[in-house]
């Protein structure tokens, strides 16, 4: 389990708990990444924040871009659910320095919205509509193949 959860918490619990608080929802769900359910919780909280967004006809444009963020900050780890020879992708996940996958330039005009599964129909017309369809459509993972495959070499090393 990655260092990011608390000793004697289960993560879920601490979520939950702050449903009806989108801010503190995302906030909590931050602190569990690279938890693949903690890009739902996270990807979920920004939906509501969005919504709330646009019913205040404010300006939702950070919000989208950091559901977009983290839709592809979800592919690039999670694309795959197993690693031959290691075992659950989310093992390499772990493994990653949060400081190296959080600053790992995601552009929505080349990686888009098709292959990044955590977005679903709404937000794609959410993203298209603010700005406009992407050049190309790949995964996050496909986009920074070189850096996952050097995580999965190092992982296998050190096993």
């Amino acid at each position: 389990m990655p260092a990011t959860v608390p000793s004697g918490v289960f993560w879920a619990d601490d979520v939950e708990r702050l449903e009806d608080d989108p801010e503190a929802r995302l906030a909590t769900a931050q602190v569990y990444l690279p938890l693949p359910a903690a890009f739902r919780e996270a990807a979920t909280a920004l939906r509501a924040l969005i919504l709330a967004s646009s019913k205040q006809s404010a300006d939702g444009s950070d919000l989208l871009s950091q559901l977009h963020l983290i839709a592809a900050q979800e592919s690039f780890l999670l694309a795959t659910s197993y690693v031959p020879g290691i075992g659950p992708s989310s093992n390499v996940a772990a493994a990653i320095p949060r400081h190296v996958w959080q600053q790992l330039p995601m552009p929505y005009e080349v990686i888009g919205y098709q292959y990044l599964p955590l977005l679903d129909w709404t937000d794609c017309r959410w993203l298209v509509a603010a700005w406009g369809e992407p050049d190309s459509h790949c995964s996050a993972r496909e986009y920074h193949q070189a850096v996952w495959d050097d995580y999965v070499a190092e992982y296998r090393s050190k096993r």
